[in-house]
Formats: structure tokens, sequence, C-alpha cells
């Protein structure tokens, strides 16, 4: 009896690591349903509150009387690593993915949760739990697609587009000196379009199809920069086809074990909606590549985003670029990493692959050693360690949920 290939192996792990996963997360859908349909159609779950618990600590779970009974068995979860930490925060009743935020916007330190009558709590609890089901849905396609995706994300003028060109060795994104990207930007191997490099304007995302040029609209470079920087037809996303320059052994797109996209993303604070736009964006990324303005560190809109995706990922790859421009690097490295430890402890515990000092400008202009360790670490978390960057923001999601509902 031959032995198997080690990458036929681990590819045989890793689908089978998938199928147990999907089973845990139908699971976990099924009694969030169960819940809701419980909620409205018998009588309200019980909400804690944290300020009412007894002792003065907040009860953490959902109270769900005879719902517990109907619990789907799951079975043991997928052994993913060690399982993190629920998020923690000193100010809410102990939940996390079913937390309520009703803190009133003009005083910090109110909250409206214990003047609400109890069938009003009900029904956002209702919305909430709807909103965790549909959430699962999308975590179920994403077990499901053996492709990667991997949003490359941060405040407004970090150089996310350069990074991505970077990344690619290719001046395909426009870039500047002011913000410029108005919308999402997917770059993808041009071997997905016939091996034929285009630019695709999107209207309708979930209608799109790179063989149906109803779906789409073709940009020609000229073009591009207007589009990208003022998105006078509204388009929801551009698609660039484009060939790296790299082989599979070392190339991102085109690798030989699964296709990957690179999205390029409008700033966090750009605006309301955009922001709102890219928080619900990350549930269908596997990778997230949050990219910090040396100069400026974490913002908060930084840093909100970075507790919500904390939800699912566990761990965040952090690229801190145009570092080349700070004078005192010893320290503005400590500041932001004591800033990592507090927004995302597992990754500053797994920080000398997860988290990078760089400058893509030096990368573009003739090549860099940092910027080449972070891209063999990129590649070997989206690639190598899929377990962790594909699978195991699933487990922590579900995990999450079924934390909260005791």
């Amino acid at each position: 009896m031959s032995s198997l290939d080690p990458g036929d192996l681990h590819e045989r792990m890793f689908a089978d690591k998938c199928r147990r996963m999907h089973t845990y997360l139908l699971g976990t859908r099924t009694l969030l349903r169960d819940i809701g349909e419980h909620n409205r159609a018998k009588w309200p779950v019980h909400y804690p509150l944290g300020r009412l618990a007894p002792g003065g600590r907040a009860a953490s779970a959902l109270g769900t009387g005879s719902t517990r009974d109907s619990e789907p068995t799951l079975g043991p979860e997928p052994a993913l690593g060690p399982e993190p930490a629920a998020m923690d925060d000193p100010a809410d009743n102990g939940l996390s993915v079913l937390r309520l935020d009703l803190r009133l916007s003009y005083h910090g330190d109110s909250d409206v949760m214990g003047s609400l009558e109890e069938a009003s709590i009900a029904r956002l609890l209702d919305e909430r739990l709807a909103q965790c089901a549909a959430h699962i849905d999308k975590l179920i396609a994403r077990v499901a697609d053996r492709a990667s995706k991997i949003l490359v994300t941060g405040d407004l003028n970090a150089g996310k587009s350069t990074l991505v060109n970077a990344l690619v060795r290719r001046d395909i994104l426009p870039h500047d000196q002011q913000p410029c990207t108005q919308l999402f930007c997917e770059v993808v191997d041009a071997g997905l379009n016939g091996g034929v490099e285009e630019i695709h304007a999107v209207p309708d995302i979930a209608a799109y199809s790179p063989r149906d040029a109803a779906t789409y609209v073709r940009v020609a470079r000229d073009a591009l920069e207007d589009v990208v920087m003022e998105n006078d037809e509204q388009y929801q996303q551009l698609k660039f086809y484009t060939h790296e320059r790299r082989g599979a052994h070392e190339g991102l797109l085109r690798n030989g074990v699964a296709d990957v996209a690179l999205i390029d993303s409008p700033g966090l604070n750009r605006d309301s909606l955009k922001t709102t736009q890219l928080f619900a964006r990350q549930e269908e990324i596997d990778v997230v590549v949050f990219v910090v303005n040396a100069e400026n560190h974490f913002t908060l809109s930084g840093q909100d985003f970075l507790l919500t995706a904390g939800n699912e990922k566990a761990h965040i790859f952090i690229v801190v670029n145009r570092f080349d421009a700070i004078r005192r690097r010893d320290r503005c490295e400590r500041m932001i990493l004591d800033q990592i430890r507090d927004l995302s402890p597992l990754t500053y515990a797994e920080r000398a692959d997860l988290v990078h000092f760089v400058s893509a400008h030096e990368q573009l202009a003739g090549g860099s050693a940092a910027f080449a360790r972070m891209e063999r670490s990129l590649r070997a978390f989206t690639l190598e360690q899929r377990f962790k960057s594909k699978l195991a923001p699933a487990q922590r999601y579900a995990s999450n949920v079924l934390r909260d509902v005791g």
C-alpha cells in the first residue's frame, strides 16, 4: 500500500474538518432559529441585565426555558486549536455575539434596557437572532468555498492600494497622496477570466459572472482613476483580472493550493455609509489584513472594526505601513503593539507572524526584506494554515453563540 503524499494528506484532513465544521454550523443555525421561534410563539426569552445580576456580576446566557431540551446534538467541536476566550467588556452583560447595544449615544454611561418592556426586548433580540443566523449562513458558504478572500482594510490614507500593488508586483490600483478608493476593488488571477487581463465594473455583485457580459461593464485603463475615485455610476465593485509576476511557489493569487482574491476597500472613516458596508463585508471574508498608518496608529474607527471582527476572527493580520517615515521606530512599534495587545490578544500572542512593520513604497521601488518576510507570513497564514485562517473564525463565532445561549 503506497503512502499518501503529505500535500494530499493535508488536503484530505482539511476536507474532513470542513465537513465537520459544516455540520457544526448547521446545528448552531438550527438552535438560533429554535430560540427565535420560542421567543416569538411561546414566551419571550429572558435577556440578562448585567446591572440586575446578583453580586454585581452579569448573567452570561439567555434564559430559554424548555428550549434547551430541543437543542440539536452538535457532537464534539472540530479540533482547530485552542479555543479563544470570549470577548470581555466590563460594561456589558457577559454576552458577546447576542449582546444588544442600547447605550444612549449622548450619555455613554446610560442605557435604556431597564426602561424597555419585556416584549420590546424580545423583538430586539429576535432581530439579533435573525442577524446571527444570517451570519452563520455566510460562514457555511465560506467553509464550502475552497477559495480564500483577503480583505485589505484600514483607515483613510493608510496605503491599502499601494500595499495590494506591492503584493501582486503590479501597479494596477490607483493610489495617491489623498484618499482615492471609493468602492471595493477585488484583484484575482486572470486565469479565472480565460487568461485575459481585464477590469470589470460590477453593478450587482450577486448577479455577476465573468462569462456574462451583461452583468458588468469593461473599464479601460485610462478611465480607471475616475471610476475608482468618483464612482458616478454607483458600481458595487471593480473586478481586476491580472497576471501575477511570480510563480505558483511564491505567488499569492496563483499559488497551486487555492484561488485567492485580494479586496481593497474604502477607508474606514471616509463616511458612515461606506464604513457600514465595510463592517458588513468582513462577514464574507476569510482573512482580514488591517493596514495601519505608522504615523497615526489605531484610530477609534479602526479599533471599533477590530473589536467587531473579533467576534469571529481571533487572529487579524496587521500591516503597519509607512514605517520608513518614522524616526523613533522603537517607540512607534512599542505603542502600536500595546494597542494590539488590548484589541486582539491572540494576534498579539502571535505577533512575530501576524504583525509586520513595512513600507509598501520601498517594496515597489526595489524591494524590502521586511516586506518579503510579511509576504511569506501572509501566504503561510492564508494557504498553509487554513485551519486557523479559514475554519477557526467559523468555530469561534459558533462557539460564542453557544456560549451566549448557555
